[in-house]
């Protein structure tokens, strides 16, 4: 038994060796081997007013980085060979100059750059934009929304421009001019820089009013044959589409905050009334339904409510109902002219444009017609239309 034992152990041992032996005849791996990815060097360059605080996404196919507004940062270990490159996560009143994503070529062992220019337009917070005959013409100005500070104008020109609309994101104005002749459409950035006319109208274009998401702008136009009709068209002017095709007037649209409807004034049997339909013209459905005239709607930030105009209780006074129509409460009494009524962007107040001073100035109340009105702007013009981003 013992010797037995001794014959085994030598044989494994032996076994050993040769597996050792065998192991170091393997080959070495080369120390050097010839790199097969290279590094991508991005450097984001942002310009402007009211910079994007949030910074960007750059994504190179699988890879991405995070960067902030003005930062060069790597993507390393992409392979050889072509590759694209995107910038993402600017804020709406920023965007990315040239072609993006972008082709670039990786070389192995090698670092790539690439640069991102973004720039920025000014976003005003809050104001409440209006248009006032103060400096001799109709102009648009800019103020705080309790009327403080300097009422900023943005145009200046020897024509009448009216009619602000802010834009959902703050840095856009659209509003109508007819500074080439006719009362067309026009959108300019917050500041009043930028000016660039939508509309080419041979009738008359009025009342602008943004989509919820700022790609589009519905407004009223008589350019079909006399009546007023709604139409739509795109941020860019192009996509000129006719919504509504009425033998009477259709105007004053306002766009549902979650986009889907557009409410308007409609000349419907003897009078005036609100209107609601989708935003592509169909499910027409009347609200109101009396013997006096109802105007100007506009719909609450959460969309359970719309304010309007109305001559049902004597004079022109402002009033909220229902967006199925019930509900009809009465804000505002006055036996001149209150107008253009406008929510706050938290639903808590509304502002409007009224003569009960003796010229138009713009005023704010509570959304539930308590308290006081107070007037947020006192000179011998006249102020009007107040839009309140």
């Amino acid at each position: 038994m013992r010797r037995l034992l001794v014959i085994i152990s030598v044989s494994v041992t032996s076994f050993l060796m040769v597996s050792c032996e065998d192991s170091s005849t393997a080959t070495e791996p080369d120390p050097d081997p010839e790199p097969t990815t290279g590094t991508l060097e991005i450097t984001t360059n942002t310009n402007g007013d009211d910079k994007d605080s949030n910074g960007y996404t750059i994504d190179a196919d699988s890879k991405s980085t995070s960067a902030g507004s003005s930062e060069t940062v790597y993507i390393e270990g992409l392979q050889e060979g072509s590759h694209s490159v995107e910038l993402s996560g600017t804020a709406s009143n920023c965007s990315v100059s040239g072609n993006n994503p972008r082709t670039i070529s990786i070389t192995a062992g090698n670092t790539t750059s690439i640069t991102f220019d973004v720039s920025c337009r000014a976003v005003h917070d809050n104001p409440i934009a209006f248009y006032s005959n103060r400096d001799g013409d109709n102009e648009i100005f800019l103020m705080n929304p309790d009327g403080s500070s300097l009422h900023q104008r943005l145009t200046n020109n020897t024509e009448d421009d009216a009619f602000p609309a802010i834009s959902p994101d703050g840095s856009k104005i659209a509003f109508i001019s007819d500074r080439n002749g006719n009362d067309d459409l026009y959108v300019m950035d917050a500041d009043g820089s930028n000016v660039q006319q939508l509309t080419n109208s041979s009738g008359v274009t009025i009342y602008p009013d943004w989509s919820p998401d700022g790609s589009k702008l519905a407004f009223s136009d008589d350019r079909s044959g006399g009546t007023d009709e709604i139409y739509t068209i795109n941020a860019d002017g192009s996509g000129l589409t006719r919504v509504t095709n009425n033998s009477s007037n259709d105007f004053d649209p306002d766009w549902s905050p979650d986009g889907d409807e557009i409410a308007f004034s409609g000349f419907r049997g003897t009078h005036y009334q609100i209107v609601v339909m989708n935003s592509d013209g169909t499910g027409i459905n009347r609200l109101t339904n009396n013997s006096h005239n109802d105007f100007e709607p506009h719909w609450s930030p959460d969309g359970s409510k719309l304010v309007f105009k109305s001559n049902r209780e004597g004079g022109h006074n402002i009033f909220t109902m229902n967006t199925d129509g019930s509900g009809v409460r009465q804000i505002t009494t006055n036996p001149g002219i209150d107008e253009f009524p406008v929510w706050s962007p938290d639903g808590s107040e509304l502002v409007f444009g009224t003569d009960r001073d003796d010229n138009y100035e713009i005023y704010k109340i509570d959304a539930d017609g308590s308290g006081s009105p107070v007037n947020l702007t006192s000179n011998s013009a006249e102020d009007r239309h107040p839009s309140w981003n």
